[in-house]
């Protein structure tokens, strides 16, 4: 994964101009660049989508949405807390006409348990009938907000213990503070005795200036009285794959602009294609590039052909959302 410090270093490269200004402008058109990858196809993202959980509150009808969501796909009302196996399940349907929700409210459905529409107003989330029982689980599947990247990484200290399949983290000489959960540690990977395993994992908690917990298990040989150099970094919510396209397309507008008089078209074509097949600025009709294969791979429902059977799925980037299974083998 690419932190906020390493694409702002390629950027700069990129853009062969390392000066303080051409950093301001490289950070706005980073931030910038992520949001407009996020919100290629309409948003319809496999990555873009998380679920929160909220709980209800006896004869309380609306609920506001989390502020890290952009969009709510789904909802999901427990019969309880969600934590017993016997809690039943239930889909209320989800109403997005105003009309509709009108004629719901005008059957006064009064108080209940189990849920028969929701809808969205203000930001708000109404269920209807209200419920009538405080601490029933609420989960929300939606699409994430994309937050600006803006701290540059940590380095320092070192990691003393980590085991595997653990998820706690010990460290020395570091100052580790709460804001730090949601970012990414990467533990340096070394042949030596102690090193990491070289992968990311979000951190998801805060215990004090040296403990910090991981979301999920370190998968790496334990360290255990270790010196192993490490990274914590903020990254954006893009694959690690397809990471550096809003870099490809900062550099692009950067030598489209930087010298209005006579720009750099070659370089600025050159960047453009290489992000999406230029197909933002119309150099193209279809995707290439960098965002066509993300389109492509991250559009999947599941694993599907690995050789395409037919011409016909060429252009695969442009309406990614399809069942593999359909493909056939590829073989045929």
């Amino acid at each position: 994964m690419k932190t906020y410090s390493t694409l702002l270093s390629d950027y700069q490269k990129f853009t062969k101009n390392s000066s303080s200004d051409n950093q301001t402008f490289g950070a706005q058109m980073l931030n910038d660049s992520i949001r407009t990858v996020c919100n290629l196809q309409g948003g319809k993202l496999r990555f873009l989508e998380a679920t929160k959980d909220l709980y209800t509150v006896a004869n309380q009808e609306g609920y506001l949405i989390p502020n890290g969501f952009r969009k709510l796909i789904d909802v999901y009302i427990y019969s309880g807390s969600g934590v017993s196996t016997s809690d039943v399940i239930y889909s209320p349907q989800m109403l997005f006409d105003p009309i509709r929700w009108k004629r719901v409210l005008q059957q006064k459905l009064g108080y209940g348990n189990v849920p028969y529409f929701t809808y969205i107003e203000n930001q708000t989330l109404k269920i209807q009938p209200i419920p009538s029982e405080t601490g029933n689980l609420i989960r929300l599947r939606g699409r994430l907000q994309t937050r600006d990247l803006t701290i540059p990484d940590y380095t320092t200290g070192s990691i003393v213990s980590v085991a595997n399949a653990g998820t706690a983290v010990v460290g020395t000489g570091t100052t580790w503070t709460a804001d730090m959960v949601g970012r990414y540690i990467q533990i340096t990977n070394t042949t030596a005795a102690n090193g990491g395993d070289g992968f990311w994992y979000q951190i998801g908690t805060f215990t004090d200036a040296t403990h910090i917990g991981l979301l999920k298990p370190y998968e790496g040989t334990s360290i255990v009285a270790g010196t192993a150099a490490y990274t914590i970094g903020q990254c954006s919510v893009i694959p690690e794959a397809y990471d550096i396209a809003p870099v490809l397309r900062a550099a692009a507008i950067y030598w489209g602009i930087n010298n209005p008089s006579s720009p750099n078209t070659k370089l600025s074509e050159y960047y453009w294609r290489q992000y999406d097949g230029g197909n933002e600025m119309g150099l193209s009709d279809t995707y290439g590039g960098l965002i066509g294969q993300m389109l492509a791979n991250e559009g999947e429902t599941e694993e599907g052909s690995y050789v395409p059977p037919s011409s016909s799925i060429q252009n695969l980037p442009q309406a990614p959302y399809y069942f593999p299974y359909d493909l056939g083998t590829g073989m045929d």
